[in-house]
């Protein structure tokens, strides 16, 4: 046998180091992926309640528009005559003020507040004009 064939080969393998080092790098990236996660998740469940609140106060403007004009004041409460156990978390508000301007024009302002402590909120906004309103000085 020849000498040069017996020769020292490199050890083959990972060396701990090498293996320790490795897994750092995997469990750095793995918990960056599940911060991720988590960001996702509370902005899923964020904009999910955002849409709901979105609906509840249309829902509740629409309520306003087809029934009698509304009187000036606020009144507030919540969906559990609407909408019994499905949105235990949503509070609204409702807001009526008299134009500035036009004696028949209302702004009428839905706030609903959700969230941890109610402390969000969406508000809706419209003027509404008094269907049966005459004006002043045409005699009718």
């Amino acid at each position: 046998m020849d000498s040069a064939s017996h020769s020292r080969q490199p050890p083959r393998g990972f060396t701990l180091i090498e293996v320790m080092v490795s897994l750092a790098v995997v469990a750095i990236a793995l918990i960056a992926l599940l911060g991720l996660q988590h960001q996702t998740m509370q902005s899923v469940v964020s904009a999910s309640d955002m849409t709901k609140a979105a609906l509840l106060a249309q829902e509740l403007m629409t309520q306003t528009e087809t029934g009698p004009f509304p009187n000036v004041g606020v009144t507030s409460g919540n969906f559990e005559s609407l909408h019994p156990r499905r949105y235990p978390h949503f509070r609204w508000e409702r807001r009526v003020e008299p134009s500035a301007v036009f004696f028949d024009i209302r702004k009428v302002r839905i706030i609903i507040h959700y969230g941890p402590r109610m402390s969000r909120s969406f508000e809706l906004t419209e003027m509404l004009r008094n269907p049966m309103a005459v004006a002043p000085g045409t005699g009718a």
